[in-house]
């Protein structure tokens, strides 16, 4: 038994050699990196690693994915999850059920989630609310029409957030535009920026104070009601070289800011962040994750007392708290909290929540803000201008893959004008004076009374309605995206891109990609609107084949963010077939035809063992869209299926749903089609992805 027991040990010996001495250095670089959760630099390297044209394991894929979900790259790792969903297990697909959560597809999200639940992954009481969660999110999809949360014009350079008012202006945390250092997530450090307000206009942005300069990152900040004490979170490194996030307040004295003092409150076991003050100046309220909480990051509250000391902290209690993180507390003038939880029912990521002050140190009933407030991202930091409690301001990361916080602008909607109760006096016209109870004529001259004429018949013109302001920037100002081969996934030079409107044809704009495969076009003005559809058509004259898509105008940022693919002309005949097909399927079964079209693309790659083939599956524009995503998905594993029991092995093949992102014809929401047009898009096409080594 000892002799069989070290032969195992050193058979797990050589094989772990092996398969170290098989990685490159770069992903053991990565690994290392990966394993102190140093995401962003394990990232890069992965990435150098498979950008080298290293054949990457699963388990380093896997690893890239859960990167992207640490740096809330919400939308790739999605995607890559997506691709990995058979392989994973345990806690990597508690991980996917959560991105799924975040990305938006609430049905996919219960489905992943109820499979952790079979196979006893995680908490399961705190499964069962998340679960709920995406149930409350599909029943509540619908938008606020008494607000407009819209991007704001403050001029930060790629990250800011943690935004207060101050004197006639806003005080708000950013990275500067040269930034050389970086953080372990990525993002250049953070200062405190000061931009004053002019006549609703937010004006160019300067330091807050020379004082507050810091090597590392400072934010979330507080000011007492006189605006002579503020508080703010920076992050420190602490005995060991561990860092820790921490509340500092510094009072402002002879013009200037300075006697920073580090909270008592503060500890070099946990973090305390994110401080509000009660607008009577009585309590601070701050989140932390120090023993003895519900979950991540708890709000608790302090009472301020003299010369910068505090009373006995608390925790604000299982209403307000959860297993998730709460954070970013904001006090308004009538003493309602606004917070921000992952853990309260909500749209997945930090939502915003509205809760009543029930005297003292109580606060209850948190109420989800709902849509447009909050979104599948992270929302949060929101703050109520103290002299107009309508309009305020709110961080958000859901522009583009989430992965940037940006400073958004809360607006109420305007009330459409209302009819006057009193008639507007009608202007005499041709000598004929309207009076408001009765038509009444009379001459302005006195002239013989004419002979009897019937009553004049009077046309009332409506006065011409102004055409509404259009909020432009609820729309993209540009196209920008990559464009690669499906191939190899290389990048494509001199690619053409032609925009055209879909309702006229015109060209709206039009160009090449540069040597790394990327463009960028402005959009027009006039086709920054409301239901805008554009006919997109890539192509590189006879090297690729070209790629039509009609996209509604709010499907730019999408492509933006997953690229376009062009398929390659082969040299070979028979992969260029292969490289054309296309497989029908009805509901969630390939047709007879989809069936034969299966059979040609089995015995090629029988023949040619080393090719691999993505089976990329889509849907019509009808329905509910992320059942769409979800259909798409099982049927591509469906053709993926039978390709297997045809003898194929599984590493050949690559399922993937696109659910109605990419539609062939016209047929876009909104517009009449048959059914043979609708049907033409719900489809599966083989593309040529790689040949294994």
């Amino acid at each position: 038994m000892k002799l069989n027991k070290v032969f195992s040990l050193l058979l797990l010996f050589i094989l772990t050699s092996a398969i170290v001495q098989g990685q490159s250095r770069e992903v053991r670089r990565g690994n290392s990196f990966y394993e102190d959760g140093e995401w962003f630099k394990a990232l890069e390297l992965f990435e150098e690693a498979r950008d080298a044209g290293e054949d990457l394991s699963v388990q380093t894929q896997i690893r890239i994915a859960n990167c992207y979900f640490e740096l809330n790259n919400i939308d790739d790792a999605f995607n890559l999850f997506m691709e990995l969903e058979p392989q994973l297990k345990g806690q990597d697909l508690f991980t996917y059920a959560k991105t799924t959560h975040r990305f938006g597809f609430y049905q996919g999200a219960i489905e992943l989630y109820n499979r952790c639940l079979d196979q006893g992954i995680g908490n399961s009481a705190q499964i069962q609310e998340l679960i709920r969660s995406c149930e409350f999110a599909i029943e509540n999809e619908a938008l606020r029409t008494d607000y407009y949360v819209n991007p704001s014009d403050l001029a930060t350079y790629g990250q800011s957030f943690g935004i207060q008012y101050y004197k006639d202006g806003v005080v708000y945390s950013s990275s500067s535009g040269d930034a050389d250092e970086l953080d372990r997530y990525g993002r250049a450090f953070l200062n405190l920026y000061y931009s004053p307000i002019e006549d609703g206009e937010i004006q160019e942005a300067g330091l807050f104070s020379e004082n507050l300069v810091f090597d590392y990152h400072v934010g979330a900040i507080a000011f007492t009601s006189d605006e002579e004490t503020m508080y703010y979170t920076k992050s420190v490194r602490v005995r060991g070289g561990d860092s820790r996030i921490k509340i500092f307040r510094v009072t402002f004295e002879n013009g200037e800011w300075g006697n920073e003092e580090e909270l008592s409150i503060n500890s070099d076991k946990y973090d305390c962040a994110y401080p509000a003050v009660t607008p009577d100046d009585k309590y601070l309220i701050f989140a932390s994750n120090m023993s003895g909480g519900h979950g991540g990051t708890d709000l608790y509250i302090a009472e301020r007392r003299g010369n910068g000391r505090f009373g006995q902290v608390r925790n604000l209690g299982a209403t307000i708290n959860t297993f998730g993180d709460e954070r970013f507390p904001f006090v308004s003038k009538d003493y309602k909290m606004y917070f921000a939880s992952n853990g309260h029912l909500g749209f997945g990521g930090l939502d915003i929540f509205e809760t009543e002050h029930q005297g003292g140190t109580t606060w209850v009933n948190p109420i989800n803000l709902m849509k447009p407030f909050n979104s599948n991202k992270d929302d949060f930091g929101y703050v109520i201008d103290p002299n107009d409690p309508q309009q305020g301001f709110l961080s958000s990361n859901r522009l583009g893959s989430g992965a940037t916080d940006a400073i958004f602008y809360v607006e109420p909607r305007g009330e459409e004008d209302e009819t006057e109760e009193a008639e507007e006096e009608m202007v005499p016209m041709g000598g004929i004076i309207y009076d408001e109870a009765e038509l009444i004529v009379d001459q302005a001259e006195t002239t013989p009374e004419p002979e009897p004429e019937p009553d004049p018949v009077v046309e009332v013109i409506p006065e011409p309605q102004p055409e509404p302001e259009v909020d432009l920037s609820a729309f993209p100002d540009a196209f920008s995206t990559s464009v690669n081969s499906t191939f190899n996934g290389t990048e494509i030079p001199d690619a053409l891109v032609v925009v055209r409107d879909n309702a006229s044809d015109a060209v709206v704009v039009r160009g090449a990609t540069d040597r790394n495969g990327k463009i960028h076009l402005i959009i027009p003005d006039e086709y920054r609107k409301e239901n805008q559809s554009f006919d997109i058509t890539v192509s590189k004259g006879d090297e690729y084949n070209s790629r039509n898509m009609l996209v509604d105008i709010m499907e730019l940022e999408d492509i933006a963010r997953n690229g376009i693919e062009l398929t390659p002309i082969f040299d070979d005949a028979e992969l260029d077939d292969i490289g054309t097909m296309v497989i029908p399927y009805r509901g969630e079964n390939i047709t007879p035809e989809g069936q034969k079209v299966l059979d040609q693309l089995a015995v090629y790659l029988k023949n040619n063992p080393r090719a691999v083939v993505k089976l990329n599956a889509h849907t019509e524009a009808r329905g509910n869209k992320y059942n769409n995503l979800l259909t798409s998905q099982k049927v591509a594993e469906k053709a993926e299926q039978i390709m297997m029991e045809k003898g194929i092995d599984d590493r050949n093949l690559i399922p993937r749903g696109y659910g109605e992102r990419y539609l062939i014809n016209k047929c876009k929401r909104g517009k009449l089609c048959d059914e043979s047009e609708h049907l033409a898009n719900r489809r599966i096409e083989v593309v040529v992805w790689k040949m294994l080594e």
